[in-house]
């Protein structure tokens, strides 16, 4: 007779609270000493028993086969938590192959009340291993259908243990908005922005380039315009989304092949944004001797401006111009936002003294409503009274408690719509600079920000039109600096030269 053991653990949480494998070999070992007995073999297994197909197991199984054994193990559960693996262990026993299984709590024989107690111990296993399943599945749609991720965050994002949401991830969400913004100008396929990436310093954890496939995962991903999918159902999440479902859906388009677009060799930054004044045909551009020349297409055949070439950095110039156009001086605009500030602070205490006018309000017609309740169940108020009356305080009450969130929602707006305004006028104000100094796919993001188009005829600039709101901003005095509006208020003004 061969005196083995068996210890298992495995890493998933069904395990958690179970012995380590070097206790449980130490526990086996005092156990057999106990005994009077020699471990002959010690087999270690770390994996789940939930399923079939461990090979220590195996080893096992084809051990006890040559050789009729007692087996130690910790618990039943360490042996087998399936029917097939459990039905395996009690047809050895059985056939003679194993003698007995000795645990810390119980030794099984080969009888009937030890096998019939071995294979309710290996139900339970089961059943508890199957409980856990559902609980984790329930458990996991619970927080999908509450709006949080349960997972390890996608690329772009970052697990916050504190709170155990999903936030964004300041040095990689950007790479990814720009992912989709190449991708969804159909002039990009996957390894090119791939390559792209990796020269704007987009990395894996491992400081790699990220692949195609990984990048096609996060372009087909609903995730990242707010949008959980587990197992074909879509759950609206509570995280920050980095994109809009506009822009997804246009990168949908594009990979499944209901876009198409003859993918560009080279990038130009202006391409797509000019029209020519006299034809009104798009400029196209063309890359010579290191330089980018924008030209108009000569669509109609009758335009002569197709000729005249325009070097990119002459409209870099023109942009700027235009973005300086927009300009304000910072100071200004903090100085724009107290006020206004101050006027809604002023205004929430009128709706705040309104608010509690109407709670007030809602108070009383509630202890109206109450009292005649009252009444009409103590036989003091006729039924046909009490259906009037009760009618109208209703109506009171629906019409006061519209008041009071129509007043609440006036609160929170003025303070979105402000903050809001002052991102537009930060935004105008660095406009200018931050074009300057970006490379040509960021002068392109500053373009599609603010620019709807431009006209262009000899050369030059013919017309222009910003995008709302920054168009109203156009049309400000050309003096936009807080000194020199404070000109005529200070006691020696002085003019800009």
């Amino acid at each position: 007779m061969k005196y083995i053991a068996y210890c298992r653990k495995s890493t998933e949480s069904e395990d958690r609270q179970v012995l380590s494998i070097d206790s449980q070999i130490n526990e086996m070992r005092r156990l057999a000493e106990r005994d009077g007995v020699a471990l002959e073999k010690i087999f270690t297994e770390s994996m789940s028993a939930k399923a079939p197909g461990r090979p220590v197991f195996k080893e096992v199984l084809s051990y006890v086969e040559k050789y009729p054994c007692v087996i130690y193990a910790w618990k039943l559960d360490r042996i087998a938590r399936n029917p097939k693996d459990g039905g395996e262990i009690q047809w050895k026993m059985d056939q003679g192959k194993i003698s007995e299984i000795r645990t810390h709590e119980k030794t099984f024989y080969n009888t009937s009340d030890d096998i019939f107690m071995m294979n309710l111990g290996f139900g339970i296993a089961k059943k508890y291993i199957d409980e856990l399943s559902v609980n984790v599945k329930r458990g996991i749609r619970a927080k999908l259908e509450k709006g949080e991720w349960p997972n390890c965050a996608p690329f772009g994002y970052r697990n916050n243990i504190t709170n155990h949401l999903v936030e964004v991830n300041p040095e990689l969400a950007p790479h990814v908005v720009e992912m989709f913004r190449l991708y969804a100008t159909g002039g990009y396929g996957i390894r090119e922005i791939s390559k792209m990436m990796y020269e704007k310093g987009m990395r894996t954890k491992g400081g790699d380039k990220v692949g195609k496939t990984k990048i096609h995962i996060i372009l087909s991903s609903p995730f990242y315009y707010g949008m959980m999918v587990k197992k074909g159902v879509y759950y609206p999440g509570k995280h920050e989304p980095l994109i809009t479902k506009e822009v997804f859906d246009r990168v949908q388009d594009i990979i499944s092949g209901r876009y198409k677009s003859r993918p560009k060799k080279q990038f130009f930054t202006h391409r797509g944004f000019m029209r020519c004044n006299v034809c009104g045909c798009t400029l196209t551009a063309t890359r010579k001797k290191g330089h980018d020349y924008y030209y108009c297409t000569n669509g109609k055949g009758d335009c002569a401006q197709h000729k005249k070439y325009l070097r990119s950095e002459v409209i870099d110039n023109m942009v700027a111009d235009i973005l300086g156009h927009i300009e304000f001086d910072e100071e200004l605009v903090e100085i724009m936002y107290q006020a206004a500030k101050e006027k809604i602070g002023i205004n929430e205490e009128y709706a705040s003294v309104a608010i509690k006018n109407l709670s007030e309000q809602l108070k009383i017609a509630l202890g109206k409503q109450e009292r005649l309740l009252n009444s009409y169940l103590d036989g003091l108020t006729p039924e046909d009274v009490y259906k009037s009356k009760i009618q109208a305080i209703s109506n009171e009450i629906v019409t006061t408690e519209e008041q009071i969130k129509i007043m609440e929602s006036k609160k929170k707006e003025e303070y979105s719509t402000l903050e809001l305004t002052k991102e537009c006028f930060l935004t105008a104000s660095k406009a200018k600079k931050t074009f300057l100094d970006k490379d040509k796919y960021g002068k392109r993001q500053v373009v599609e920000n603010l620019l709807w188009n431009l006209t262009i005829e000899n050369q030059n600039l013919a017309t222009y039109k910003l995008k709302e709101p920054y168009h109203f901003m156009d049309r400000a005095p050309i003096y936009k600096d807080f000194a020199t509006l404070r000109v005529g208020r200070d006691s020696n003004p002085q003019l800009p030269p």
